[in-house]
């Protein structure tokens, strides 16, 4: 964040200002100089809302950089998510040639619920570790509204199935996994692992995808 220099003077140009506005005849002119005047912060208060953009700025780009990691109870899936919640990497266990396609794809629902669970903790963290920027927070209109549309789109599903069937993922309008599944007999018997794991990223990320389409519609 660049700061803007506060000449030394301040005070006095203000206070001229405030001389300069009361010699002005009554009437809307005066009336919008006065205004414009009362709105200009003061030197403490500009200093303090610096200090709390610059920690908002360093808390926003430290969370951008972390990844949030889940497994399932038996670690057969592994996986993480970036700070929106986007799949970065899923890696499945070698033993998923002794599992059934359902078990396998439940493994995968459940790391993701872990590594939701991690990226929410961590918010909520961070949320009581700076009470005062959650308080300092300005009302943002514009921020309620897209909220409230996304709200309302939270029961759109958005899905993508490989081109060979193998699997299928869907997500919400956030990207959040709704559901996973193997779509051919055996899967998880007849595909390695690396190759599984790779097509089942694959499926996940373009159904996501879509889901930022769809955000990007509601944003516009």
């Amino acid at each position: 964040m660049n700061r803007i220099e506060i000449p030394e003077d301040y005070e006095d140009r203000l206070a001229a200002g405030r001389h300069a506005a009361a010699r002005l005849p009554a009437g809307a002119v005066r009336e919008g100089v006065d205004r414009a005047l009362d709105a200009a912060p003061s030197r403490d208060r500009y200093e303090q809302a610096a200090d709390l953009a610059e920690r908002a700025e360093s808390l926003t780009e430290e969370l951008m950089r972390r990844g949030f990691d889940g497994t399932d109870a038996d670690r057969v899936a592994w996986l993480r998510l970036d700070y929106l919640g986007r799949l970065q990497s899923l890696a499945l266990s070698p033993t998923i040639d002794r599992l059934s396609n359902p078990a396998v794809a439940d493994a995968i629902q459940a790391a993701w619920t872990a590594a939701e669970a991690a990226r929410s903790e961590y918010v909520l963290l961070l949320e009581r570790a700076h009470a005062d920027l959650v308080a300092a927070r300005v009302p943002d209109r514009a921020g309620d509204e897209l909220r409230d549309r996304i709200a309302r789109s939270a029961h759109e599903r958005f899905s993508h199935t490989t081109d060979d069937d193998l699997c299928s993922a869907e997500v919400n309008v956030e990207g959040r996994l709704t559901g996973f599944k193997f779509l051919v007999p055996n899967a998880t018997l007849d595909t390695e692992c690396e190759e599984l794991s790779v097509q089942a990223t694959a499926t996940v990320q373009a159904a996501q995808a879509k889901a930022v389409e769809r955000l990007g519609e509601l944003l516009a």
